[in-house]
């Protein structure tokens, strides 16, 4: 039996809330507008391509690790979480794989401060319907996030969710 430890402390130094929404497809350009007005400092992902909420927090806790050591690819805490919750490398690829696009319907959201940001006031006023749903791990988004069969058949299909926490981890390595 495998016991899995998570890369970051749960609970912890991890100060993020997360949630996941529906969003009417073809309303991305506008939610991000509508998030880039408000106070509170948020990251917009694809959920179609989240594997839970530990991605999400795990994404968090690379990316400030990673300011707090001067090892930050980016400029903005935000893109830096982006580009640990894609397991890649580039920004641009992160991007790509990660960032909102007129076919998105699905959104995971994470707030990443004040720390007295409310994420269901946060939801409310980017006109957002809470769906943590959204968030879940399968299968297919698994493949679609860049795990190979080979990865899921050595571990077995219920360790999908650490697979892709290990990616997230494995950008540390990649970056330098």
């Amino acid at each position: 039996m495998i016991t899995f430890i998570p890369p970051f402390p749960v609970g912890g130094d991890v100060t993020a809330s997360c949630a996941g929404a529906i969003v009417q497809k073809g309303e991305s350009s506008a939610l991000l507008k509508r998030a880039s007005a408000l106070d509170a400092e948020i990251v917009l992902m694809d959920a179609d391509m989240v594997c839970g909420t530990d991605h999400l927090l795990a994404a968090v806790f690379h990316a400030r690790r990673a300011f707090e050591r001067g090892m930050n690819a980016s400029n903005t805490l935000g893109m830096e979480v982006i580009l640990y919750a894609s397991g890649e490398r580039q920004i641009s690829k992160a991007k790509k794989k990660m960032g909102l696009h007129q076919g998105t319907e699905k959104v995971a959201v994470v707030v990443l401060g004040p720390e007295e940001a409310n994420l269901d006031v946060v939801l409310n006023q980017l006109e957002l319907r809470r769906d943590d749903s959204v968030l879940e791990c399968s299968l297919e988004k698994a493949e679609a996030y860049g795990i190979e069969k080979a990865e899921m058949d050595a571990v077995g299909r219920e360790l999908l969710q650490d697979l892709v926490l290990e990616k997230v981890a494995f950008v540390e390595i990649l970056k330098r």
